[in-house]
This record gives structure tokens, C-alpha cells and sequence, in this order.
């Protein structure tokens, strides 16, 4: 397998890269702006025209994928294990180890258990509490306890239990069953001491401010809606994360890619020098030599840069990835730049990303929970009038007999009742109002920052669909400009190697020469770059659709470690 050190020496076929704007602009170079004719506005829109036209069919260009292509997954460091990984392993790695992800996949849980907490208002609630109380009073009226008795001691327990529980149309439903005991020296105390017990059933409704279940149920839709954000949130950061990903495998690729570029122009250029300097002593001159030896020298330290760059994009891809498997590895993208042409239509995008795009489904559940909030508002503005009623069974029995005083409850007497109505309003209901104020300017704010995120999200699609589009064109006319580079260079190295070496045009020949070589090798990474920019815009379009992740069969799914539920994101 090829490695660094042999590439160092090896003969690699020569390509030319494209021609760049300077370039095409040099051939002006010592005309000044006074001199040149002002160009006619005309001509300006038609050369525009020209231009936008002459790539309509991109799909008709067949494309080179460049002699680099077989080396980029070759190992370099061979004191290091190599890891061949492909675009979808490497999706499929992140999606397992990536810490990033691991983060956003916790918010909708912990929503979640907002919502539980919501519901949980409306749970049955027991209750219990108990009291003794043992008191020695001095008496002030003989009816208290009697002729002849100066103190008045009592003992009394009471017990109660109970449940109770918040109903969705805002009542309060209370059940409680008390037992007692007391004991005291009072003379009119019959019987003594005695046992009491006492079921009572309570029920308080609101008739105005707090009622009806849309009201009292609000909160739960809150924090579902909340939820439910939370989950467009965390795939909106996933795909992005993604969308990272993509960016970090191809710009592996392409500083991979660019270092055998590089060991492509230090070999043309070492090979110039081993000539020249085996010809020192016949007929290449000292001048020729030195300026072989400074091409090569400026290579050699590009190389080293581009060896440097190629360590950092490997770094920048495992921060993202956090597999353990790419630790101390070399890692190797076997994936090749697809050129297949892929045409989008930009009504149909945006229609595409207003139905998935996480922004607007979020942006759209704010809306509704504003909406939910301004309701709750205007029930606040009624005044507090609550029904409350109450009915209840008592029982009594002698020698602080508690039992059967609760067995007496049920078989003697009659049931008691009570009905009321408690109202309160505040003067001027200035909170009320404020708050009912602030929902409306919520929610009106929320309704241009929906059209915002619409317009957000139809610029952004544009712009991806529109970069599709240019991408590939670019790419083209790279291609078209590397074939006229490729001529160049090869009519380059064929006049320097006819003229005489002790020839002034010689060594104009050689400088033009490694120019020329140079340009080559800059012209070869601008064509690489155009294809991994195509590939690039393919991935960003659908990030900007919002559909990244349904293309990548990418689901989730859940469970439940010792209790705690984990969210998982899984690849199919």
C-alpha cells in the first residue's frame, strides 16, 4: 500500500487545475483603470446572461474524479492502525457515542417529566393528622364546670384521616372520617368521658374565576406543548449536529486529498532539481539551480503544513464522533464525492420545509401555548365565587368508647349539611388585567416571530437550493478549466526541456515552469474543493428542508435503565 514516504518519490500522472479569477484578470495587468474603456451596461447583462446559461444542463458533463481519488483512503502514518470509515458508518458512530447528541436527547425527557408533574395536581392525596391536648384552666363562671370546682381539666385526642383530590373542573372533592376522645371534671360533661367520631364529605367548586376543565387542565397542555417542542428542538441541534459531521468527514477528505497534491507539486518540482543539478557542471546555470531550490524548499514546507492540517481535520472529526474506535487511529474515508446531478425545486423545498422544518413546528406550538396562556388570562379577570358544601355523620359513645361512636354515626340520627358561597373580588382587578395585557403582547409577538422564522426558513432554502445549483455549475467549469490547465502545463514542460539550458529564454522557461506547476497544484485543490462543496450542498439542502434525518432512516426510540428512561437514536 502507498504511504507518505513513498508518495514522497513516486511519479504521479500530471492534471492541471482550473483557472481562477485572478488569473483571468492578469492578462490586464499594467493597464491602468484610465486607460481601459468604461464597459457598456449592456454588455455587462450580457455576458451575465451568458454566463448563467451556459451550465442550464450540468447533467450533461461527465467529471474526473482526480488522480488523488485511489490514495485519499491509503494510510500515511504507518506506526499507526488505520480505520477505513465510510460517510454512514460515520453517522452511525455519532449517533451511538456523540456526547453533543447525548445532551440534546435529554431535554425532552426532562420536559417530560414536566408533564407528569402537571397531571400529578389531579392525584388523590391522603391525609392524616392527630392532636392531644391535656388543659388545667382556672374557672371564672360556675357553668363551666360546676358549683364547687375552682379548675377546669380536660383531655381530648382527636384523630382524623382523609383523602382528597383537585378535580379537572377546578372543585376540591374531601373525604375524612374523625375519631375522638375526651375526658374532662366538668359536671354538665355527659356522657364522661366519651368517644366521638365524625364522616364528613366536602366538596368546593368554583362558579366563575378557576373554573371549567380547559382552565384547570391548561397547565398539562402547557407542559405537553413544552414536550413536544422540546423534541423538534432536540431533532433541529441533531441535525445540525449531523449536518457537522458531514462537514468534518469531507474536510478530512479534502486536506487528505490536498497533501498528495502537495507531494505531487514537491515531486515535479524535486525532479526539476535532480536535473538541473546533475547538469551543474555542463549546462544549467547557478541561477536556474537556486531557484529550483527555492520552489522546492517553499514545497516542501507547504507539505509539511498540509501533513499538520490533515492531524487537525482528524482531530475536529473524533471531537464530533467521541467513538472510542477512532482513538489512536488513523482514520481513513473510503467515500468518494458523488457527482450524480440532483435538481431541486425551490416552491417545492420550501413547501417541504414548512411542514418539517423543527423551527416552524416549534415557532407553531409557541403560538398555541400563548394562546392557552391569554385564555387562562381572561378567566383570571372573574371574580372568586366558589359553592362549597358539606355533609356529614356524627356518632357519640360512652366511656370513651371511639368505635363505637363510629359504629353510632352510621345508625343513628340523620346526616347533616351545609351550603355556602364565598365571593372576593379585588378592587380595580389591576393584576388581572395586567397579566391578561402581557398575553396578548405575547402572543402578538409570537405571531411576527412565526412569520420571521417563515421568512428565515425561505431565505435559507433559497439559498441552499441556489447553491445546488451554482456548486455543480462550478464544478463544471472547473473541470472545463483543469483539461485547459493539464494542455498547459504539458506544452510548459516540453519548450523548457527543447531550449538550451545557457539560454536566457531557458531560464525564463523554468521560472514559467514552476509557475506553471504551482498553479497546477492550486488549480487541482479549487477542483476538489468544487466537489466537495456539491456533496456538501446535497447534505445542506436537506438540513434545510428539514428532512436530514428521514433521509438517513434515523429514528428514535427509548428505554428504560433503573428506571430512568434514555432516548436512542438509531440508523436504519
Amino acid at each position: 500500500m502507498p504511504h507518505f514516504g513513498w508518495l514522497m518519490a513516486a511519479k504521479l500522472p500530471n492534471f492541471v487545475a482550473t483557472c481562477t479569477l485572478g488569473l483571468l484578470l492578469s492578462s490586464t495587468v499594467g493597464v491602468s483603470s484610465a486607460q481601459q474603456p468604461s464597459p457598456n451596461i449592456g454588455q455587462l447583462q450580457e455576458v451575465v446572461r451568458s454566463v448563467s446559461n451556459r451550465f442550464q444542463s450540468p447533467e450533461e458533463a461527465s467529471f474526473d474524479p482526480g488522480w488523488w481519488t485511489p490514495y485519499v483512503a491509503q494510510p500515511i502514518e504507518l506506526d499507526l492502525a488505520s480505520r477505513p470509515l465510510t460517510l454512514e458508518q460515520t453517522i452511525v458512530e455519532t449517533l451511538i457515542h456523540s456526547k453533543q447528541i447525548k445532551v440534546f436527547s435529554e431535554l425532552p425527557l426532562i420536559r417530560e417529566t414536566a408533564v407528569i408533574e402537571a397531571s400529578a395536581a389531579f392525584d388523590w392525596a391522603h391525609y392524616a393528622d392527630t392532636r392531644w391536648d391535656d388543659l388545667s384552666e382556672p374557672i371564672g363562671n360556675s357553668l363551666t364546670a360546676g358549683p364547687g370546682v375552682n379548675r377546669f381539666n380536660d383531655h381530648q385526642w382527636t384523630g382524623r384521616t382523609g383523602i382528597r383530590q383537585r378535580t379537572l373542573t377546578g372543585g376540591t372533592l374531601d373525604l375524612s372520617q374523625q375519631l375522638g376522645f375526651q375526658d374532662n371534671n366538668s359536671q354538665f360533661f355527659v356522657p364522661n368521658p366519651q368517644g366521638t367520631a365524625r364522616l364528613v364529605l366536602g366538596f368546593t367548586q368554583p362558579l366563575m374565576r378557576g373554573r371549567g376543565r380547559c382552565y384547570n387542565n391548561s397547565l398539562v397542555v402547557l407542559a405537553q406543548i413544552d414536550q413536544a417542542a422540546a423534541s423538534d428542538e432536540f431533532r433541529r441541534q441533531t441535525e445540525l449536529h449531523l449536518l457537522e459531521v458531514t462537514r468534518a468527514y469531507w474536510a478530512l477528505y479534502l486536506e487528505r486529498a490536498a497533501l498528495y497534491q502537495r507531494v505531487q507539486l514537491y515531486t515535479r518540482g524535486k525532479e526539476i532539481l535532480d536535473r538541473l543539478s546533475a547538469r551543474a557542471s555542463l549546462d544549467a546555470s547557478e541561477f536556474q539551480v537556486a531557484t529550483a531550490t527555492a520552489a522546492v524548499a517553499s514545497r516542501e514546507s507547504d507539505l509539511l503544513r498540509a501533513k499538520a492540517t490533515v492531524a487537525n481535520a482528524q482531530s475536529r472529526l473524533r471531537s464530533l464522533v467521541n467513538s472510542p474506535t477512532l482513538i489512536d487511529v488513523e482514520v481513513l474515508p473510503v467515500d468518494q464525492p458523488t457527482f450524480a446531478v440532483s435538481n431541486a425545486n425551490l416552491e417545492e423545498s420550501v413547501n417541504i420545509a414548512m411542514q418539517f422544518r423543527p423551527e416552524v413546528l416549534q415557532a407553531l406550538k409557541q403560538v398555541k401555548a400563548a394562546s392557552i396562556r391569554l385564555d387562562m388570562s381572561k378567566n383570571e379577570l372573574l371574580p372568586l365565587l366558589n359553592l362549597t358544601t358539606q355533609t356529614y355523620l356524627a356518632g357519640l359513645a360512652a366511656d370513651g368508647q371511639s368505635f363505637d361512636a363510629f359504629g353510632n354515626q352510621f345508625s343513628t340520627g340523620s346526616p347533616s349539611y351545609g351550603v355556602g358561597l364565598v365571593y372576593e373580588r379585588p378592587n380595580g382587578n389591576r393584576a388581572a388585567l395586567a397579566r391578561k395585557q402581557r398575553r396578548q403582547l405575547e402572543l402578538r409577538q409570537l405571531h411576527n416571530q412565526f412569520a420571521t422564522t417563515q421568512e428565515t426558513i425561505r431565505y435559507e432554502v433559497a439559498v441552499a437550493v441556489r447553491e445546488l445549483d451554482t456548486s455543480l455549475n462550478e464544478l463544471s467549469t472547473k473541470y472545463v478549466a483543469l483539461v485547459a490547465q493539464a494542455q498547459q502545463l504539458a506544452a510548459m514542460q516540453a519548450r523548457w526541456e527543447q531550449l538550451p539550458a545557457q539560454q536566457v529564454n531557458a531560464t525564463l522557461a523554468l521560472e514559467n515552469l514552476l509557475e506553471t506547476q504551482h498553479r497546477v497544484a492550486t488549480a487541482e485543490f479549487e477542483y476538489l474543493t468544487a466537489q466537495l462543496t456539491y456533496n456538501l450542498s446535497l447534505v445542506n439542502l436537506k438540513r434545510a428542508s428539514g428532512i436530514l434525518m428521514r433521509s438517513e432512516n434515523i429514528e428514535l426510540s427509548n428505554f428504560y435503565e433503573c428506571g430512568v428512561p434514555t432516548n436512542v437514536l438509531n440508523k436504519y
